[in-house]
Formats: structure tokens, sequence, C-alpha cells
């Protein structure tokens, strides 16, 4: 038969941000309780609120199969003396396992002939595992911080208040922190029954739904999509915002939405600020028209049935009204003081203890500017670019920080390239952000990025486990992003370098291998990300010290395509025998003596070899690496018959260097598309 299984923890309001990775980890421990005991099961979902995390899964087995497992004892030569008869060992085995003589066997094993016996253990049933694997299901889940409220200080993320446990149609039986499993769930804190018996595991979405609680993540989500949709105005959509349509989601139990509007004088005010003020305090959604301009409307998710809308409408305009003339009010007075004005006041704004303030990292970044790229943009722009910092706009809504810098300097009348630069500096805040739209941006927030990592790195602040409390592995994946899109020419080693340059004597604790171990991790990640198998990661993070970023990327890209062709895999094989051949050999400088090759077959691989070495060099200098990896796998045959024929290491000392330098001379080529040993070459 196959069954159904419920399990519904019951709490508090659970922060919306830690509902899902939760629900995640309790998912996979769900699974692995059935594959750890060989239950067969169909399918295993999830559901949630803010006040229940839930698993249902169907399919599932009556029991878990029977198990047969082979106990081995002493070796057969051990338990048995020349007359064949049991010895103490053997009988102590026996004994042991509470089993006759008899019942013993001979068994074959890779060590030897030894007794054994096959004990039998009946499958347990799977309720009775269950009951027993929930509290490892859910008690060990890891919440970013716990509270407790009982004698016993169990600590979870909020008080537990109810658990449903159904098998089918049963209550399972559990216990646990005084809570008695049962078959009674909630409805909605207000709109729904606050005492649900459940008829069965089947019937927990529905029953719910009839409660005002939707419980599929999915279905709230579309629900909220269709009517924010529908709310909007004619001719006018929502500001995107993928990641509070996800907060709101897991904010409510039977979303509504509500249109609101507030008055027209606020869009004098940004409207980066206006958004950020809608999004930030109250979680309302944006509006524009088609232009692109912002509409004074917002849309917002209750969790409840607007039955008095106009009453409810009225006190979230209110409330917004408010947090709209708090900014407006910033906006006026931020600007009675120059940002040139702002930057001597970051000498009080500490950066971090050891680091300094936030006026000694200006100056950082703009030495640091002035090694990337004479410009006077650029300089203005890493003078000013921090002094938002001082702002009130800033200290209420530090999202704004570098946005609010360039809008206080696009209204002061400096370039567009310097207000621009200053105000997308901070980006990409994440591998989906776009980065800086426009060079001087770009590099900007490549010094600024680059002075931060390094410079926390050199008073110790290195990311461990989830403490990273200056974003560094985020910012490092940013600057990653810059070096591949901007396609600019410098190394990691050579932006660290200018980095650690840049600071006092007394800052220059941390070393330069530990960045770049840091950078390779991100560059490592973000290749993963795009799909790049491991070797291929492996072959160009490890033979690209001296290649640009964007040239790692496109490298990697050539090598993934490459890597069907067997030619190609079939040179990296013997590439791999080159290696070998080569380690711990001296060879020096001393250049190959072409008259000193004799065989047949090394004058052919010389050939070839100098043939395609120009064409390579060419490839490789304009960016065409498919091209270079093309003339590389064609080489194929010739390696081949080299190697079938050509006794390297021969006795010979002065041929055995000859052929070993024409064998540098082509890995060192081969080394220029990647360490190509780390191919994978076996299917």
């Amino acid at each position: 038969m196959k069954n159904e299984f419920l399990f519904e923890l019951g709490t508090e309001e659970i922060p919306a941000d830690m509902i899902l990775p939760a629900l995640e980890e309790m998912r996979q421990k769900l699974v692995q309780v059935f594959e750890r005991n060989q239950i067969g099961y169909g399918s295993v979902h999830s559901f949630s609120s803010p006040r229940r995390l839930a698993l249902f899964s169907d399919g599932i087995a009556d029991r878990q199969p029977d198990r047969e497992e082979l106990v081995l004892g002493p070796a057969r030569s051990v338990g048995f003396d020349a007359a064949n008869r049991p010895t103490s060992a053997a009988l102590g085995f026996s004994r042991k396992l509470g089993i006759p003589m008899e019942a013993l066997e001979t068994v074959q094993s890779e060590k030897g002939v030894y007794l054994g016996f096959r004990r039998k253990t009946a499958g347990r049933t799977v309720p009775e595992i269950l009951a027993e694997s929930l509290p490892e299901i859910f008690s060990e889940i890891s919440w970013p911080k716990t509270m407790y409220w009982r004698e016993s200080r169990f600590r979870f993320i909020r008080p537990l208040r109810w658990i449903v446990v159904l098998w089918n149609e049963e209550v399972l039986s559990f216990e646990f922190e005084n809570v008695r499993a049962g078959r009674v769930t909630r409805g909605h804190r207000f709109l729904g029954n606050a005492r649900i018996e459940l008829q069965s595991a089947s019937s927990y979405v529905e029953q719910l739904r009839k409660n005002y609680v939707l419980v599929d993540l999915n279905e709230r989500r579309e629900k909220i999509e269709k009517e924010l949709e529908a709310s909007c105005p004619a001719g006018t959509h929502l500001v995107p915002d993928p990641e509070l349509i996800e907060l709101v989601v897991n904010l409510n139990e039977y979303p509504a939405v509500l249109r609101g509007e507030f008055p027209e004088r606020f869009l004098a005010i940004p409207k980066e600020v206006l958004i950020t003020v809608m999004r930030h305090h109250q979680k309302y959604f944006a509006v524009m028209d088609k232009k692109q301009e912002l509409l004074p409307f917002f849309l917002t998710v209750l969790n409840t049935v607007p039955r008095q809308g106009q009453v409810i409408k009225r006190g979230h305009e209110k409330v917004l009204r408010a947090r709209l003339e708090d900014a407006e009010f910033f906006w006026e007075a931020d600007r009675k003081i120059t940002l040139q004005e702002r930057v001597r006041r970051l000498e009080h704004v500490m950066f971090q203890e050891q680091l300094g303030s936030y006026r000694e990292k200006t100056e950082r970044l703009r030495e640091l500017c002035s090694q990337l790229e004479k410009s006077e943009d650029l300089d203005t722009a890493a003078l000013l670019c921090k002094a938002d910092l001082t702002t009130e706009m800033v200290r209420e809504l530090t999202e704004l920080q570098g946005i609010m810098g360039g809008l206080y300097a696009c209204e002061e009348g400096y370039p567009e390239e310097v207000w621009r630069a200053i105000y997308s500096h901070y980006r990409p805040l994440s591998l989906a952000d776009a980065v800086p739209g426009t060079r001087t941006g770009a590099l900007l927030s490549l010094a600024d990025k680059i002075d931060t990592i390094v410079g926390c790195f050199s008073v110790g602040i290195i990311p461990s486990g989830s403490s990273d409390p200056f974003a560094l592995r985020r910012q490092g994946q940013g600057l990653v992003k810059i070096l591949r899109e901007y396609r600019f020419q410098w190394p990691l080693q050579s932006l660290v370098n200018l980095a650690f340059q840049g600071l006092s004597g007394s800052r220059k604790s941390g070393t330069c291998p530990e960045v770049l171990q840091f950078m390779e991790r991100r560059l490592r990640f973000i290749l993963q990300e795009r799909g790049i198998p491991y070797d291929v990661i492996n072959a160009v993070v490890k033979s690209g010290g001296d290649d640009a970023v964007y040239q790692t990327f496109e490298k990697a890209e050539a090598l993934t395509a490459m890597r069907k062709h067997a030619d190609f895999l079939a040179v990296c094989a013997a590439y791999k025998r080159i290696k070998n051949i080569l380690d711990n050999q001296e060879l020096g400088e001393q250049p190959l003596d072409p008259h000193a090759l004799r065989e047949s077959e090394e004058l052919d691989l010389h050939r070839s070899f100098q043939k395609i070495q120009p064409k390579v060099e060419n490839c490789l200098e304009k960016g065409e690496y498919i091209q270079a990896l093309q003339l590389i796998a064609g080489l194929r045959s010739t390696v081949d018959h080299f190697f079938d024929k050509v006794l390297v290491m021969t006795e010979d000392a002065q041929l055995r260097a000859n052929r070993l330098r024409l064998l540098r001379d082509i890995s060192k080529m081969f080394l220029r598309m990647g360490e190509l040993s780390e191919i994978v070459t076996e299917s």
C-alpha cells in the first residue's frame, strides 16, 4: 500500500527571510530519513506560512524492507583445529551472536576464508521510524538566531505552539517539548478558525485554504502577482522588485493587494528616495508610467481581506505621508552643505578601527584610481564618493549610500561622468546586479572594492563560515564581474599589489597570497555559476596568473567547447605525459638545438610545432581561443607518433636533454591556454 504523511510545526511568526532555508533543510532531512532506511516514497512537498512549516509526502511504503547482514567472525583456520573441531574462537563467536555452531557458515572474502552468519532483520514500520526521526528533522535546523521559552532551554526560532503528524488519516504518536502531536491545526489568525481538525494528510492544503491560509508558496505568489498587476492603473506598471515579492510572499498567509496614493508634491524628491522609502519602511510597491516616471500611487500587500478598504487605505496613506515628509526634509537639508565640505567631515566617520576613517580611505581611493587611469573626473569622483555618508538621508536609509552622493553631485552641477560614477560605485551588489554604467564608475568601484578587501585582510578581517562583516565575498565577486564585463587588462595579482602599496606600513600585516587565494575562490565560484566544468576551472585558474579576468573566462568557455573533441582530449592526455616527463628535470634556459634531432618522428613533431606556434600566438593575441585550441589539437597525430617511436629518456645525455627541450617548448605553448593536465580525458 502507498501511504501519505503530513508533518506540520505551528509557531509564532517566523522572520520572512528565514522560512525558505529552514523549510528546504527540513525537506532534505526527511528525504535522508527515507533513503537511509531504504523506505520507498513518491515525492516530498514543502508548505509554509509565517506561522507554520510543513512537509507532505506520498507514495510511501508500509515498512522498510527486511535486511540481511553478513557478520564475519574469525578466520576458518582459527575457528577450527586440525581435527576440524571448533576452537574457543568459533564457540565465542557463536555465543556472542546467540546462535548454535551449526548456524555458522564458511564465507570467502577478499582477506580469505572466514566464519560468518547471515543475520536477518525484519523491516520496521515506517510510522515507527518517522516518529523516532521527527526531532532530527526539525530540531537541528541551522537558524541564524534562536530563542528559548521553556525550562528545558530548547532553542528554536520561535515558540512551538502545535504539532500535526498524520499517517494517512491517523495521528502518529509523537511528543516534543510538552507539545503532543495531533490532527488539529490553526487557520488565519483573524479570518479562519482557531481550531481545524484535519481529516487526513491529503486534505491539509484544501482545509487550510478554506480557512484563509494558502500554504502553497507558489499559490500565494501567483495571487499576489495577479492582484498587483490588476491594481495598477491603466498604462502603468510596477517598479520591478523580485526581492520584495518574495518577502511579502513569506509575510502573509492570505495576501490581498490594496492601492493607495500620496500627494504629488513628493514627486519632486528623487524617485530613488521615494522607492526606497516605500520599500524599506513600508514594504510598498512603487508604480511608474510608460515614460518610467514615478506616479503618486503605491500598492501594499495585506494579510487579510480588506473588508473596510477605505479605512485601511487611509491608515497606510497617513503613515507613508509622514515618512515622505521626513525624506523631503532630509533632501532639502542635506543640499545646504556641499559634498566638498562633507569630505572633511569624513574624518569623524570610522571605516575600520585599524584602517582609519573614511577620509583616509578616500585618499587611498584617489591614489589607487590615479594608478589605474589618469583622469580628472575619476579623481573628483574618488574624492566625493563617500561624502554622502555624512548626510541625514543616508543615515536614515543606508541602502542609498552612493546613490545619494551621485544625486547631490548632479544637483551641484558636477559633470555627468562624475556624478554617475559616484551614483553607481557600490555596484554590483550581487551577481544578478548590473555593473556601473560608465568606465569611470567601473574604475571607481574597482578601486573601492580592492581597497576594502586588501585592507581588511591586512588587519586580519577574513571571511570565515557565515561571518563576513564587510561583505568581502560579495565585493570580490563584484570586482571579478567588473573586470570581466569591462575587459580590463589588469591581472588580479596587479590589482592586489597596487592596493597593498596604498596601505601604510603598520597596516601591511596580511600577505598578498592570502588575498589572491580569496580572489581565486571568488573567480572559481563565478565560473562554476556559469556552468564551467570543474576540471576546466582548475586548468584556467592554475595557469592564469598573468591573464586578465576576462581572458580567463574566455579561455574557460573555449576549453569547455573543445572538451567534446576527441583530438583535443588526446592532446590533453599527451600533455599530461609531457608534464610528467618534464617534472624534476633541470633544463635551464638553453634553447633546443634543431640540428641534434635524429629520428623522423621528432623531426616531424618539431616541424609541426614550428608551423603552428606563430599561428597559435597570433590567435592568442587576438583572443581567438577556439582557433588556438583547434591548432593545438591538430598536433595529435605527430605527438602520438613521437611517443610511439621515440625514447625520450635515452641514455645519451645530450640527445635526452635536446628531446626534453623540444617537449618543454611545446608544453609552454600548451600552457598559454591553460594547465591542460587538469582536463579529465577519461570517459
